[in-house]
């Protein structure tokens, strides 16, 4: 089964992540197949990219069962991080308007790479999740500088050190998600969406995103090795492989 399902139709190539058995969670895989599909929508020149999850989840992070039973969690984390990281930039630096899909759940690095996306339309029993915390990792996918920058500091270190849900009524409250809609509504206003803004120029669109990222996101690139450089070290620690065990006993 392709992890990742890649369409392009009507000026949208849509982006599928597919491990609907697990939420969509990340594995090396999963991460690498989105980074490719990024980059063949950048050579389509496609001027929308959707991304979505299969099995009305959008994404529950990292691959925990993966951790646990990695031999060197370390080194799974780290080129997990940095594959990740190298499509979170893509997203930033893609001449196409980029569109998150989030149903279900967006938890841990799924709320970062939803955050990364211009543009989010999400049901309305969606939960997100920092997550992180709950096993004694910090954030990466560039979810401690997206969602910090977005909310400020206050509401980002109460997110992160309660590890609470964030319902979407709260989310668009927050600036997180643009769209909040009934399930059987989602497909209709994403349509309605990307009609909207292909009525408009596109050819702003590169010049665009480059202010945005020089005016909210700048200093990214070194934020994101900054994440990865302390998910990984901490991944390495007993103590992690500890929180795992507990976290797998809870559930």
């Amino acid at each position: 089964m392709d992890v990742v399902l890649e369409a392009y139709k009507d000026d949208t190539y849509t982006i599928t992540l597919n491990r609907p058995d697990k939420k969509n969670a990340m594995d090396y895989d999963l991460l690498h197949g989105l980074y490719v599909a990024l980059k063949n929508a950048d050579n389509q020149k496609a001027p929308f990219v959707v991304i979505r999850g299969s099995g009305k989840a959008f994404c529950s992070g990292g691959d925990l069962l993966a951790f646990k039973e990695a031999q060197d969690a370390e080194a799974l984390i780290d080129a997990e991080a940095g594959v990740l990281h190298d499509g979170i930039r893509l997203i930033r630096n893609i001449n196409a308007i980029v569109i998150a899909v989030i149903e279900g759940v967006a938890v841990g690095a799924g709320v970062g790479l939803a955050l990364a996306c211009d543009l989010s339309i999400a049901t309305k029993n969606t939960i997100m999740n920092m997550g992180y915390r709950r096993i004694g990792l910090t954030p990466d996918g560039g979810g401690s500088i997206f969602l910090s920058r977005l909310i400020g500091a206050k509401r980002f270190n109460e997110l992160y050190l309660f590890s609470r849900n964030i319902t979407m009524a709260e989310a668009k409250e927050l600036g997180l998600v643009n769209v909040v809609c009934e399930e059987e509504e989602l497909e209709t206003k994403l349509a309605e969406m990307i009609k909207d803004l292909n009525a408009l120029p596109m050819e702003t669109i590169s010049s665009f995103k480059d202010l945005v990222n020089h005016s909210l996101f700048h200093g990214l690139d070194m934020h994101l090795d900054k994440e990865r450089f302390y998910v990984s070290q901490l991944g390495g620690k007993e103590l992690f492989k500890q929180r795992l065990e507990a976290f797998f006993k809870k559930r």
